[in-house]
């Protein structure tokens, strides 16, 4: 309902404020407003009736030029139709998906990580002159490295569906709220599984350093093999936690207000732009400008300094235009 409050106001911010006019916005903000409950009680979503009735009453600056008022269309009211809207339902669905994708890269990570671990654990009979058991971890290898990589395409496919989200949306006020909760609760969680990921990646080194300490090459590459896996487990961690807590940021990060979303579109087209033009045209010319003066001047020991140079002059030129790095 805020979000249909706020692109109601936003359409009549350039027309005259008058007795008529204020009429006007009240008579449309209450049609909207019984559209949306109408939807709602037809079983669609909040995000799905909000949505809906934007399009349906998007042509109201035709309504406003029947009337003879000076009112434009911008860009802002072309491009609110293709804001994604989140509520809060669509917030968790999205934690959840990245939850679920770092659980499965985590363990894909440890799946590499183990048919590595049983090839390097199999080289170890080999000192003892059996050399049939690498064949068998050759095959361990293969299987588990199909495995892990099966899981990085799944994930990959998985968070695919969720592009929207990396570019400015709008986060219902209710889905914030219950979002920034949602983080402090997990920011325990989020400290405890980094703390532990770092002990296993350091304690992983005990079973090198014990087959070390009594010059025992086979416990060597046994440990090693351990080694991988206790690694991987602190990886996995980091994955998890790290997905679950990116997730959140971005939440808060990418999600504003109507108003809000419009300027960092704005922001982000004319980033867009710019860096169109550093790759096109900027950074050509600063290649044919290298390659003219090494031969021209056999100068290639110190002519590489053109490539810095145009690094810093790329940040002076964006900071000038006021574009921001990510």
């Amino acid at each position: 309902m805020n979000t249909i409050q706020e692109y109601v106001d936003k359409m009549f911010k350039q027309v005259v404020k008058t007795e008529e006019t204020e009429q006007l916005r009240i008579d449309i903000l209450a049609n909207m407003e019984d559209r949306y409950l109408a939807l709602i009680e037809e079983g669609a979503s909040e995000n799905e009736a909000i949505g809906t009735v934007i399009v349906e009453f998007g042509n109201i600056e035709e309504v406003l030029d029947e009337m003879g008022l000076n009112h434009e269309k911008t860009s802002e009211e072309i491009d609110i139709k293709d804001v994604l809207v989140v509520e809060l339902a669509d917030a968790h669905e999205y934690i959840e998906a990245r939850r679920k994708a770092g659980m499965g890269i985590g363990l894909g990570v440890l799946a590499c990580s183990a048919g590595l671990a049983g090839l390097v654990s199999s080289i170890s009979y080999v000192v003892n002159g059996n050399e049939g058991p690498v064949f068998i971890g050759l095959i361990w290898l293969l299987i588990f490295s199909c495995l892990g990589v099966a899981q990085f395409i799944l994930q990959g496919l998985r968070l695919s569906n969720y592009k929207q989200y990396s570019k400015p949306f709008i986060l219902l006020p209710e889905a914030r709220q219950s979002i920034e909760i949602l983080l402090k609760k997990y920011k325990k969680s989020h400290a405890l599984s980094i703390v532990v990921g770092v002990a296993l990646c350091i304690f992983s080194l005990l079973p090198v350093l014990f087959g070390a300490f009594f010059y025992a090459e086979e416990v060597i590459l046994l440990g090693t093999g351990f080694m991988f896996v206790l690694a991987s487990v602190g990886v996995l961690l980091f994955i998890y936690t790290g997905m679950k807590w990116t997730g959140y940021q971005n939440l808060l990060a990418k999600g504003k207000t109507v108003e809000e979303v419009m300027v960092a579109r704005d922001r982000d087209s004319r980033k867009t732009k710019m860096e169109h033009l550093f790759d096109t045209i900027y950074w050509p010319i600063i290649v044919v400008l290298y390659i003219i003066i090494s031969f021209s001047t056999e100068s290639w020991s110190w002519s590489w300094i053109l490539f810095p140079i145009g690094g810093i002059l790329e940040s002076t030129i964006k900071a000038l235009f006021d574009i921001e790095e990510d």
